[in-house]
């Protein structure tokens, strides 16, 4: 006789807890699927971070100075914080800003035809921007720059390339030019950018060119004349104008570079132009060299947005802080003229970066 639970038998215990088993396992393969989508979306922000701050260059790597060692000593016992950075997430940057005259495809060679120091207060924010003559006399060119001294400013970015190979430091030229002006004026800088000729050119071909004002005519003879006034100016009359030193001395062509980038940023503050500056930048990166990372540079950019022209300052040597004269330069076996200099200098360098606008 058949039992009354045979029934039963044709649905397995196994058959019940089946569908139960099944929904325990989609569950749990989703819950992996989602805890992976979200670990590797981490990863990922991570690995874009990463990126972001990656310098695009040889990082410097200069030893602090004994008055940076003091300012961070007081400023860690500071209590009391400033203003916050209204871009990015430091306060200040010291920036070397370099521009050779070497024409070629890369950087290996070149002399550094302009040389500024940038210090951006990015609280305020406000910029503050110290020329030095190429022909600053430099006595002690750095402990890792292997070349005979006295040299010129110009020339420590020359031996420091990578063609060159007389620089055992970091950052080549730009590491060897910032090594010296640690060495002879006290001046830490933060990174670097250089530029030579052709991405010049090209960069303000690349915004459309530049509006310039000239206080006076200038005779640039054969390549161009440049009159009093109001002008625009393309990639080309503009590197003329920056390098002319017809009838007129290394610090009247360093206003002329004043003045062009000064242009240079009002071109930039243009809707039209904004709005494309990060992919002209980042056109720009593989024909500039530096240790900015991208992260740095859309900061930059927001400085732009944000800042008024007004609070940039442009700071220029004059007569009574570097004489000029001759001297025996032995990298090129003859007498140079040159522009000696003094503690007076070196107060004047450090008091420019920092110095605020008058009302």
């Amino acid at each position: 006789m058949t039992s009354k639970n045979s029934t039963h038998q044709d649905n397995p215990p196994d058959a019940q807890t089946k569908p139960k088993k099944d929904r325990r396992l989609l569950t749990l393969s989703i819950t992996l699927l989602v805890i992976a989508v979200i670990g590797g979306g981490f990863l990922l922000l991570k690995l874009f971070t990463t990126l972001m701050d990656q310098p695009l260059g040889d990082p410097l790597d200069l030893p602090a100075t004994e008055t940076q060692q003091a300012e961070e000593e007081n400023a860690s016992l500071l209590t009391t914080e400033g203003p916050p950075p209204v871009c990015g997430d430091v306060a200040e940057m010291t920036l070397l800003v370099v521009g050779t005259d070497f024409r070629g495809g890369n950087y290996l060679y070149g002399l550094a035809d302009v040389i500024r120091i940038v210090h951006i207060d990015f609280t305020t924010p406000q910029v503050n921007m110290v020329a030095l003559p190429r022909a600053t006399l430099i006595e002690e060119p750095g402990p890792n720059l292997e070349v005979a001294a006295p040299v010129l400013l110009n020339q420590t970015y020359l031996f420091g390339t990578q063609g060159m190979g007389h620089f055992s430091g970091s950052g080549y030229g730009a590491g060897a030019l910032a090594e010296s002006l640690q060495t002879n004026f006290g001046v830490s800088v933060d990174n670097y950018l250089v530029i030579n000729f052709s991405a010049f050119e090209n960069f303000i071909d690349s915004i459309g060119g530049i509006y310039v004002t000239l206080p006076s005519a200038v005779d640039a003879e054969p390549a161009a004349t440049f009159p009093a006034g109001t002008q625009w100016l393309d990639g080309e009359n503009a590197l003329i104008l920056a390098r002319n030193r017809k009838n007129s001395s290394d610090n009247i062509r360093i206003d002329y570079q004043s003045i062009i980038i000064q242009g240079i940023l009002e071109r930039l503050t243009d809707p039209t132009v904004l709005s494309r500056l990060p992919d002209i930048l980042d056109a720009f990166q593989s024909v500039v060299l530096t240790d900015l990372s991208p992260s740095q540079i859309q900061t930059g950019i927001c400085m732009i947005e944000k800042m008024d022209l007004a609070s940039i300052q442009y700071f220029n040597p004059g007569e009574d802080l570097i004489t000029y004269g001759r001297t025996y330069i032995p990298t090129v076996s003859k007498e140079m003229d040159v522009f000696f200099w003094d503690q007076d200098l070196v107060d004047w360098i450090h008091k420019s970066l920092i110095s605020v606008p008058t009302e």
